[in-house]
């Protein structure tokens, strides 16, 4: 059997974004001195164990603080694996039975997955994804929400006015990075971090076909898809719905773990929705007809990873994939090109279409090298994002050493608003966008970035370069402090990477603002 708590039915077509298995981590709690904070989101369903004390007191499987003696609350903050929406939360207070909080609320933020504690505490973009609202004691409490929240990465979890929760399950729908579908080369369009959820299944008895799009390769028999034995004619099957549309290049398809009960065959059908048109996707979910065959009917064999090519060339959005007769499978990786959104064509299309006297000032506030727009502009028509980007890229490479210096001198000093000298409003706002996030931290080492900075110049003769997304303040000081021992080659080549990625971001906000 799975050893994984079972998704409520409410929240069945939904992933669990706090999953362990994706990399969801508890950051902080206020007080976890009866029961550590990581019990929140262990896989299986809580356990109780009757007589087991430790030296501060009940054994429990859970997160439990202390009785409270002043004002105020607990809380603990949990860095999802996934960031998305929530659309829903278990709150379960199993074996709690005394000792359960009468109230929880949960808010949400969307932050750097390296922020620190502190840092998360003193955000101010935290937003209420559930009010305050009632739990029973002892009890998997299903709280579905009325608005899904916006994106989040990091959710806090209050409980008023202390006790103990013994699993966090936090449900929605996974909202990646636009970045991940822009990058040369195939990704796993299936991979439950990238967007693919499960549509449809004939069978889960032994494990939840969500299984499958786990990352790794799973660590036993029940940490796959595995069905009953079927008694009846006909086959298996699970319905997987891609992260983003695309080509697929090839699948692979695991039995790691299933030696005596592994399918004899598969038969791997897909459907494209952009090909059809409303409400035909849902009746095509329940039917057999009306689906292609991308990999015909292939032969499996136990606890092996099969790599399946495609027969044919074709746009997807969904997968069904059936198992003859029955069994179990461990995981699924659906390798292949990511098509671009509508809007993100709709961004490209228009970028093709503008006159070239538009079209350089845009080009020129992504990298500030003049050479730089003038070799893209020459480039047009790109037609996709992902060529976009890679011209984008090899146009940056091709450039040479007074182009990149010219590029650096766009740009003004971190940690100061100043702009620099014949920067354009485009290209100011962007670098007023960049520097934000070291705002809060700037004022404590302001005088020291001013001193670093001026050295660095001294020493090089053009203002640092970082890619300071996600960065402190007291973080951009350390590397600049650490750049500045460095040789004046290695400083050029180090800025010409920050300054690439600089363009990367800057490229992209500009799709997802058109």
């Amino acid at each position: 059997m799975s050893s994984q708590q079972a998704v409520p039915e409410v929240f069945f077509h939904l992933v669990d974004l706090a999953s362990d298995a994706t990399g969801a981590f508890v950051v902080y709690a206020t007080d976890d001195y009866f029961a550590e904070k990581e019990n929140l989101l262990k896989p299986g369903a809580p356990e109780w164990i009757e007589g087991r004390y430790t030296d501060k007191g009940k054994w429990m499987d859970g997160w439990e603080s202390q009785r409270r003696r002043e004002p105020g609350h607990d809380c603990c903050i949990v860095r999802l694996g996934i960031p998305g929406e929530v659309h829903g939360l278990v709150v379960d207070t199993t074996h709690f039975k005394g000792n359960a909080p009468p109230e929880i609320s949960v808010d949400g933020v969307a932050a750097p997955d390296t922020s620190t504690p502190r840092a998360l505490l003193e955000h101010e973009g935290w937003a209420e994804i559930l009010p305050r609202t009632p739990i029973q004691p002892d009890f998997p409490n299903e709280l579905p929400l009325t608005t899904p929240s916006a994106r989040v990465s990091h959710v806090r979890l209050h409980i008023y006015p202390d006790g103990g929760v013994a699993r966090l399950r936090v449900y929605g729908i996974a909202r990646p990075d636009p970045q991940t579908f822009w990058r040369r080369g195939s990704i796993d369009l299936a991979a439950i971090e990238n967007g693919g959820t499960i549509a449809r299944v004939s069978d889960q008895f032994f494990g939840p076909p969500s299984n499958l799009l786990l990352p790794g390769r799973g660590v036993n028999m029940g940490d796959g898809w595995e069905t009953k034995r079927r008694r009846t004619p006909g086959t298996d099957w699970c319905v997987i719905r891609l992260g983003r549309r695309g080509m697929v290049d090839r699948i692979e398809l695991d039995t790691h773990f299933f030696k005596g009960n592994a399918p004899q065959a598969t038969l791997i059908e897909a459907l494209d929705e952009a090909a059809l048109g409303p409400g035909e996707i849902e009746a095509l979910l329940r039917v057999r007809e009306g689906w292609t065959t991308l990999v015909g009917r292939t032969t499996l064999v136990q606890h092996r990873r099969h790599i399946l090519e495609p027969d044919r060339p074709i746009s997807v959005t969904h997968l069904r994939v059936h198992i003859f007769p029955h069994g179990g499978v461990n995981r699924l990786r659906v390798y292949g090109q990511a098509h671009d959104t509508p809007a993100e064509s709709r961004a490209v299309a228009a970028l093709d279409a503008l006159a070239e006297a538009e079209a350089r000032p845009l080009l020129l506030s992504f990298a500030g090298a003049r050479a730089f727009a003038e070799g893209l502009l020459v480039q047009r028509p790109f037609g996709s994002v992902r060529a976009l980007l890679h011209t984008a890229e090899e146009v940056w490479w091709s450039l040479s050493t007074d182009d990149w210096l010219e590029a650096f001198a766009a740009h003004p000093r971190l940690g100061q608003s100043k702009a620099a000298p014949g920067q354009t409003d485009r290209s100011a706002a962007w670098s007023k966008g960049e520097q934000e996030a070291l705002a809060p931290g700037a004022a404590g080492v302001a005088d020291e970035l001013a001193a670093a900075n001026e050295r660095y110049f001294e020493t090089f003769g053009f203002i640092f370069i970082l890619c300071a997304s996600g960065r402190t303040a007291p973080e951009v000081l350390a590397e600049l402090q650490e750049r500045c021992d460095n040789d004046r080659a290695t400083e050029i080549d180090n800025a010409a990477r920050e300054q690439a990625k600089i363009t990367r971001l800057r490229i992209g906000k500009w799709l997802l603002s058109h």
